[in-house]
Formats: C-alpha cells, sequence, structure tokens
C-alpha cells in the first residue's frame, strides 16, 4: 500500500513537472498555453522537420501550434496534421497553411487568410495545404539554371575558341602586324607630343598678343561708354522735327504758297519784275544822258522847261 500511494506521489510530481516544462517552453516561444484554442485540419504530402509543438505563424506572430500528425490512410501517401489555433483569429474561406523550412531543418506552418472571402471557417474545416521549398531548395534550384547557363556559356567560348585554334598561323601574323602598328602609333605619338610643344608656344604667343590687345580694348571700351552716353533718341527726335519742317516747307513752295512759292510756280511776277528793272535801267541811263531834264538848279528862278520831246535839239 505504501509504495502504490508512493507510485502515485512520483507519477503526480512527473506530471506536474512535465506541464510545467510544456507550459514554460511554450511560453519562451510566445505561445500562451491557457488561451481557447481551435482546431483546424492541414494535409500534406511530406512534413520533414514539422514535429509535434511546431510554431503556427500568422504575419510573423506566432498564433497557436502543431497539436497532432498522422497518416489520412493506408497509402501512406497523405498526412493530416492537426492545428490549435488561437480562438480569436478568424480564418476565412480558402485559407493557406504554408509550410516553411528552415536553415537548419525547422518547419514552421504560416497562415495566409484570403481577406477577399466573407465566409469564416468553422472549427475543424480544412485548410488549403501548400510546401515552401524553402532556401535550399531555391539554391539548388538556381544552382542547376546557373550551372546550366555555364555549360552553354562553356560551349559558345569552345564555338568561338575554335576557329582561332585552327588558324595558328593566320593569328601568328595578325599579331606581328599589330605589333608593327603598335610602333607605328608610338612613333606617331611622338611626332604628335612634338607637335603638341609647338601648339604650346603658339599659345604662349597668342596670350602675349592679347596681352598687348588689352589697352586697346580698353580705349574701345571707353568709346562705346561715350557712344553710350549719347542721348542718340533726342537727336533723332530733333533731326525727324527738323525733316518734318522741311518737307512741310518744300511741300508749301510746290503747292505756291508764299512768295518763294509763287517765284517757283508763278512766272507774271518774274516777267514784271524782269520789266521793271528793264524800266529802271532805262531811266538810270537817261538820267545820266540829261540830268538837267531832272535837276533844276538856279538861284534867281527860271521858267519851267518844256519837255524833252517838245525841245529843239
Amino acid at each position: 500500500m505504501v509504495d502504490r500511494s508512493k507510485a502515485i506521489k512520483v507519477g503526480f510530481f512527473a506530471v506536474l513537472t512535465l506541464s510545467a516544462l510544456y507550459i514554460g517552453f511554450n511560453y519562451l516561444r510566445g505561445l500562451d498555453v491557457f488561451s481557447p484554442k481551435q482546431t483546424y485540419y492541414v494535409k500534406f504530402n511530406s512534413i520533414s522537420g514539422l514535429s509535434k509543438g511546431s510554431r503556427v505563424i500568422l504575419n510573423g506572430l506566432d498564433v497557436g501550434s502543431v497539436a497532432q500528425r498522422k497518416f489520412s490512410d493506408d497509402l501512406y501517401e497523405e498526412i493530416i496534421v492537426t492545428l490549435y489555433i488561437d480562438r480569436n483569429i478568424k480564418l476565412k474561406e480558402r485559407t493557406v497553411a504554408r509550410l516553411s523550412r528552415g536553415l537548419l531543418g525547422t518547419a514552421t506552418v504560416s497562415l495566409i487568410i484570403n481577406h477577399g472571402s466573407s465566409k469564416v471557417l468553422a472549427p475543424k474545416d480544412t485548410l488549403i495545404g501548400e510546401i515552401d521549398g524553402g532556401l535550399s531548395q531555391k539554391l539548388s534550384s538556381r544552382g542547376l539554371e546557373a550551372a546550366d547557363q555555364l555549360t552553354t556559356l562553356a560551349g559558345t567560348i569552345h564555338d568561338v575558341m575554335e576557329p582561332f585554334a585552327e588558324n595558328k598561323e593566320e593569328m601568328s601574323a595578325a599579331i606581328q602586324n599589330f605589333s608593327k602598328v603598335s610602333d607605328n602609333l608610338v612613333t606617331l605619338t611622338n611626332q604628335a607630343g612634338v607637335t603638341l610643344q609647338r601648339m604650346n608656344h603658339l599659345t604662349s604667343s597668342m596670350t602675349g598678343t592679347v596681352g598687348t590687345m588689352n589697352p586697346l580694348l580698353i580705349e574701345y571700351t571707353r568709346l562705346g561708354k561715350k557712344l553710350n552716353a549719347i542721348n542718340l533718341q533726342t537727336h533723332m527726335v530733333r533731326l525727324d522735327s527738323i525733316l518734318a519742317g522741311t518737307e512741310n516747307l518744300l511741300s508749301k513752295i510746290n503747292s505756291g504758297k508764299g512768295m518763294m512759292g509763287q517765284l517757283m510756280t508763278n512766272d507774271s511776277l518774274y516777267h514784271s519784275l524782269n520789266k521793271t528793272l528793264t524800266d529802271l535801267d532805262s531811266l538810270f541811263i537817261n538820267l545820266r544822258q540829261n540830268p538837267k531834264r531832272y535837276v533844276h538848279f538856279s538861284l534867281f528862278g527860271r521858267k519851267n522847261q518844256p519837255p524833252a520831246k517838245t525841245r529843239k535839239k
């Protein structure tokens, strides 16, 4: 009787110890073992690395764990995994449970909720299972692709280099010709160096010439400032006014207005003036020849002389 009670106590303490370890282990993993859980199922063809108690995560956050794993039938081709998921997580229809493997071989189940559906899954419904190949599979596939590309590249290089191997003599002659061309290029480079020195000398001479032209440019600048100081607009306005007055005067002369216009357009005044000048000339000639006819001077007076035409000669 004593041994039986002792065995019961040992078993009780063992259960408590295992429970404490389980609770502590899940607590360290971020799982709340006392929170209510819902049961869901998912099917995989292979669950390598997935163990009981593995994490079920949603967007990087732990929301459950793997509770059980078993084959679905006697053919052993499909494995049913039981998931305990937090009751507060509402899984929609066509939610995907993706099995992912890490670098160390451990596996986790990631939930991908279909937010486009409004139907919420009931407990014990089956999720859609997917297997993510992981980094190793991606690296192996990329490695195979790289190997194929490398093989193709090696074949291409072989095809390209094969004609060169068959024409060794022609390639040697071409290399010798290239060497000669290189020597000629060196000679041309030296000549170009001499030419460059001459160009530098010419540039220095041009610099000196430009230096001697600086005073001339300064005087030209001063002349430009003086020309800018002249108010050309005012002079042009005055010139326009003078030209307008001249045009007005010429138009009046051409239209016969004023004395100048009459002289330019009417010849009667010219003929009258010409006749008057002729009469004055005759008068002055007659006055010079017969002054007594026009000037009478007598101390005691004298009779009036008859006109010149009635007097005798």
